[in-house]
């Protein structure tokens, strides 16, 4: 089965979820919430809606499906979307640094401008990188359950892997160092 025709028929059966784009202007990307990332959104008790991020996430997630200009860095910037240090491969995040309480959205490309978002963490969770580098951290775990939830969802089918930022961001992606 396609990636594409796998997207159909996990959306028609209700595990991934296509956002919502609340916009009149139309989608230029797409994008997919998993059911954990939908419940991270909409739950009102997750840590998501508790520590009030929801509407920087949704304009995070908003600006994606829009198209408009996403700042990329694989040299280690902070920028909107990285790509994580592997293992596992081809893990990405959307950065919401925005407001104090900073949040870091987990998906996969399945194809150029499609992203499937599996889980939504908050920064404090994750704790910092570097400090916890050891197998067991947080991050590790987080990529990791991205990678199963991948699994679960598309047996056999490996994510999309391009050589550079612009064949997963075809328009409108700013990859300059500042």
């Amino acid at each position: 089965m396609s990636i594409a025709s796998s997207i159909v028929a996990l959306t028609a059966s209700g595990k991934l979820c296509k956002y919502p784009l609340r916009s009149r202007q139309p989608a230029k990307r797409r994008l997919f919430l998993t059911e954990t990332a939908l419940k991270d959104l909409e739950d009102q008790n997750s840590a998501i809606n508790i520590l009030g991020v929801r509407g920087f996430i949704e304009s995070a997630m908003t600006r994606w499906v829009l198209g408009q200009r996403v700042f990329a860095d694989d040299r280690g910037k902070p920028r909107f979307l990285k790509r994580l240090d592997p293992p596992p491969p081809e893990i990405w995040e959307i950065r919401v640094i925005e407001p104090r309480v900073q949040a870091r959205l987990f998906g996969r490309f399945a194809e150029p401008d499609t992203l499937i978002l599996n889980r939504f963490h908050s920064r404090g969770v994750l704790r910092d990188k570097k400090k916890s580098a050891a197998h067991g951290s947080e991050w590790q775990k987080a990529m990791n359950e991205c990678e199963a939830t991948w699994n679960k969802l598309f047996p056999g089918i490996t994510p999309f892997s391009g050589p550079g930022i612009h064949a997963y961001v075809t328009e409108n992606c700013d990859d300059f160092a500042i």
